[in-house]
C-alpha cells in the first residue's frame, strides 16, 4: 500500500551555506533512498534562510487552512549539521502543506510579524519535473503575499540533489 510523503523543508544558517547544504542532503537521501522505496522520499517543499532557526529549532508549525483557522502540525524529525543547515519532516503529508502556508508559519514561529522589513529568505523548491505552468502558478501566489521575501526557486532533481541557480534547468517561471 503506498503512502504519501511527508512535507519537508529545509532550515539553513546563510545563502553562504547553501552549497554544502544540497550536496550534504544529497548524500543523506541517497542513502536513505535505498532504505526506503522511492516513493517515500519527497521534495524539499522550501528552504528557509535564518541563522536563528537554525540554532533554535521549533517542534511544530502553526500552519493555516483554507477555513481560516489554524492547526499544529509538529515536527517529526529533522536531520542535519546543527547550526549550519537541517532538514525537517512536518507530521502531515506533503499536498496538505501549501508553500504559501509554510512560510506563513516559518514566519510566524520565528517572531517575523512584519515580512516587509525582513530580508528575502524563502526560496521555493520544485522537482525538477514539475509543469512550468504550476511552478509559475504557484510563485505568483508567493510573491503577492510575501514581496520581497521569496527568492527565485530552485530545484530537486530525481536524486534529491538540490540545483543551485548557476545550473537551472528551468528558466521560466522564475521573478526577476
Amino acid at each position: 500500500m503506498p503512502t504519501e510523503s511527508r512535507s519537508a523543508f529545509l532550515l539553513v544558517r546563510s545563502d553562504g551555506d547553501l552549497e554544502r547544504a544540497s550536496e550534504d542532503l544529497a548524500a543523506y537521501l541517497s542513502i536513505l533512498r535505498r532504505r526506503l522505496p522511492a516513493s517515500d522520499v519527497e521534495t524539499v517543499q522550501g528552504i528557509w534562510i535564518d541563522e536563528e532557526g537554525v540554532a533554535n529549532l521549533p517542534c511544530a508549525l502553526v500552519l493555516p487552512d483554507a477555513a481560516g483557522a489554524r492547526r499544529t502540525v509538529r515536527i517529526l524529525e529533522t536531520t542535519g549539521i546543527n547550526g549550519i543547515w537541517m532538514l525537517c519532516w512536518l507530521e502531515t503529508a506533503a499536498s496538505a502543506v501549501s508553500r504559501v502556508d509554510l512560510v506563513a508559519a516559518l514566519l510566524d514561529c520565528f517572531g517575523h510579524e512584519d515580512a516587509t522589513t525582513l530580508a528575502a529568505r524563502f526560496i521555493p523548491v520544485f522537482a525538477g519535473n514539475a509543469p512550468d505552468s504550476s511552478v509559475s502558478a504557484e510563485l505568483q501566489v508567493l510573491e503577492a503575499r510575501y514581496p520581497e521575501l521569496v527568492l527565485p526557486p530552485i530545484y530537486q532533481d530525481a536524486g534529491g540533489s538540490l540545483v543551485l541557480p548557476s545550473a537551472q534547468p528551468h528558466d521560466e517561471g522564475t521573478p526577476s
